[in-house]
């Protein structure tokens, strides 16, 4: 969970060095009750093709014809983490790479 500074502002009251201090050690307190959250498999492997792509220096113009999908499709893909596995190795297989999944046990 990504850390949020506060302004010291809430509703057009500023808030007292008090009410600060207790508003972060509420946000500590629940930090360590809510266990961490594991990340989606689908948003990790589009993370992980998409900055394959970037090291590579190919554009989604570039992926676009090798793969046969559109430029806005491509950009969709990346930004809102949501695919299929078909579309998941279309893309791997535009940058010359393979898709690999794999089960493990959790526990």
């Amino acid at each position: 969970m990504a850390k949020r500074t506060y302004r010291s502002t809430t509703r057009s009251r500023k808030l007292t060095p008090i009410e600060v201090r207790d508003i972060r050690k509420l946000r500590k307190a629940i930090e360590q009750e809510v266990p961490p959250v594991e990340p989606d498999a689908t948003r990790v492997a589009i993370a992980k093709l998409r900055a394959l792509r970037e090291a590579k220096g190919i554009s989604l113009g570039d992926l676009s014809a090798r793969t046969g999908m559109t430029r806005g499709n491509i950009a969709r893909l990346e930004s809102q983490k949501n695919a299929t596995l078909k579309t998941l190795e279309r893309y791997a297989e535009g940058l010359g790479c393979a898709l690999e999944i794999s089960v493990v046990s959790s526990k």
